[in-house]
């Protein structure tokens, strides 16, 4: 797991720790997972978000020498917000994990004509491939902003909400605002120069989720729309 990674997956624990729902009456059957289960599959969650967020190959959606981090923050909020980080959603499995019934992956990305996002990616496509859902989320988050550049900055993610600036204004403020607030409460150790090409070894999840749990679901502003 690279450092970008492990602070990704600090974030993840900040807002929805893990815990076992295997047999929780709460929880959709497809949703539900043992927590060493739900922990694994955070993982792989984290690194995927921080290989799309430090992909030098995809421009920043903030400047500065931290504008790499602070767009992971808000994949992982937008992720959040949208998903909950649910097993079925995340799979793509179960009558649940679609949303509207067009939208797909923990970014619930919906697709244009033909049921293809704007890349030409397929709804199987981004469940089976967490880089390609967030990359395909993160190209949508871009868009939103740019179109809704004059709005203030809680409100950009408009076109992602609703899909038309000034409108879908709470899920905008949700989703820009927690990521905001986790960026506050947990900015990145590091400059993004320093994670473009920094490993580490293998986090101990427990460990990480030890050292956030006094902070655990303080951040949440508002109801994760996956639940």
């Amino acid at each position: 797991m690279t450092t970008a990674a492990a602070w990704i997956l600090s974030l993840m624990l900040s807002v929805a720790p893990p815990r076992d729902s295997s047999n929780a009456k709460w929880s959709y059957i497809d949703a539900r997972e043992t927590k060493e289960d739900a922990v694994a599959r955070y993982e792989e969650i984290a690194q995927a978000a921080a290989d799309v967020a430090f992909d030098e190959n995809e421009p920043a959606l903030f400047g500065g020498s931290h504008g790499r981090a602070r767009t992971a923050a808000l994949l992982i909020s937008v992720a959040f917000n949208e998903s909950g980080f649910r097993r079925d959603v995340d799979l793509g499995i179960g009558p649940k994990a679609r949303g509207s019934g067009i939208d797909s992956c923990l970014m619930q990305v919906r697709g244009l004509h033909s049921s293809l996002t704007a890349e030409g990616w397929t709804w199987r496509e981004l469940v089976s491939d967490r880089q390609k859902c967030f990359r395909a989320g993160l190209h949508v988050i871009r868009k939103s902003i740019t179109a809704c550049s004059k709005y203030p900055q809680l409100d950009q993610l408009a076109v992602y909400t609703s899909g038309k600036c000034g409108s879908g204004l709470l899920g905008s403020r949700m989703r820009v605002g927690l990521a905001l607030r986790m960026y506050a409460a947990r900015p990145a150790p590091e400059k993004d120069a320093s994670w473009l090409i920094a490993k580490v070894e293998p986090v101990l999840p427990v460990l990480v989720e030890k050292a956030c749990y006094a902070a655990c679901g303080r951040l949440v502003g508002g109801q994760s729309a996956g639940e």
